[in-house]
């Protein structure tokens, strides 16, 4: 296979024993990648890890493997973007599936259309009642990527490629542990070139147990995420909207700390949903929060 068209395959995974068989089925979907040589580049992230696991991913022949101990998704991107020797690389998650082919049509988009960095490409996003597409037109999503984000996410994990000698480790800068996807379309909407292909390359699982988008953590982090998003060279409409995105995600962590019990939390991040732009549509929610009080 000619080095031209090697890629590099970043896996991150916290290698837990529970995961354990969507991650070698993620794994097998790279190596059966046709008219391309994919190298997964597996990093394990976290002290969860399972021991034998671990043991069976580093004696696995087709993979080059790091560990870091912060379980940290970010972080464990740049390390495996640092660890990247091809022409050509992208991510895909311990649970989900490379398409027969993903790689060689995003490989030969870039080989034809030299001027741009990256080719993001359609998905299916997978739960309990079927597939549906991640991208429902293109040709809306090409037009204006930034603002098409504001409609719906178009960038599924795993749905992307990018050429290693213009996207370097600084994609993964500044990245939220949380709501990376989000944050990763908006880099690469602008500060890189991006070519568009409607066509499916990957399926991305949404009922997948430990998912870190179903974790009280990603609740919890909502806030910092987005602000870190607002850090980016953003459209001022398009800033405008995520902004406003803070009170929602302001309401979420009350939420949660109400269901939890602890009222004082509740009530601190109620109020600072009431400070943000829109928060005005969270003062019913104070009522729930006085019925609460006087119940305890």
């Amino acid at each position: 296979m000619a080095e031209a068209r090697t890629v590099s395959v970043i896996v991150p995974t916290r290698a837990l024993r529970q995961r354990g068989a969507l991650l070698r089925r993620a794994l097998d979907s790279v190596s059966a990648q046709e008219a391309v040589c994919a190298v997964p580049l597996v990093v394990i992230n976290g002290p969860d890890r399972d021991p034998e696991l671990t043991r069976e991913l580093h004696a696995d022949r087709r993979l080059r493997v790091a560990t870091l101990e912060q379980a940290d998704l970010p972080t464990a991107l740049r390390a495996g973007r640092e660890m990247v020797q091809t022409n050509w690389f992208t991510e895909l998650d311990d649970d989900d599936v490379l398409l027969p082919g993903a790689l060689a049509v995003r490989v030969q988009a870039l080989e034809e259309r030299p001027e741009f960095d990256a080719v993001v490409t359609s998905g299916f996003r997978r739960d309990a009642a079927g597939d549906a597409l991640s991208i429902d037109d293109v040709r809306i999503v090409e037009q204006d990527p930034a603002r098409a984000l504001l409609r719906d996410n178009w960038l599924l994990p795993g749905a992307w490629l990018c050429r290693t000698d213009t996207v370097g480790p600084g994609l993964f800068e500044g990245m939220p542990r949380f709501r990376e996807c989000t944050y990763l379309a908006l880099r690469l909407a602008t500060s890189y070139r991006i070519k568009f292909l409607d066509c499916p390359t990957v399926v991305w699982h949404a009922d997948t147990p430990l998912s870190e988008s179903k974790s009280r953590g990603y609740v919890i982090c909502g806030v910092a995420a987005l602000r870190r998003i607002l850090e980016l060279d953003l459209p001022s409409d398009v800033r405008a909207q995520f902004r406003t995105s803070i009170s929602n995600a302001c309401n979420a962590i009350a939420d949660l700390h109400l269901k939890e019990g602890n009222l004082k939390k509740a009530w601190d991040w109620h109020l600072q949903s009431l400070r943000e732009p829109g928060g005005w549509r969270y003062l019913p929610y104070t009522r729930l929060l006085v019925y609460a009080l006087r119940k305890s």
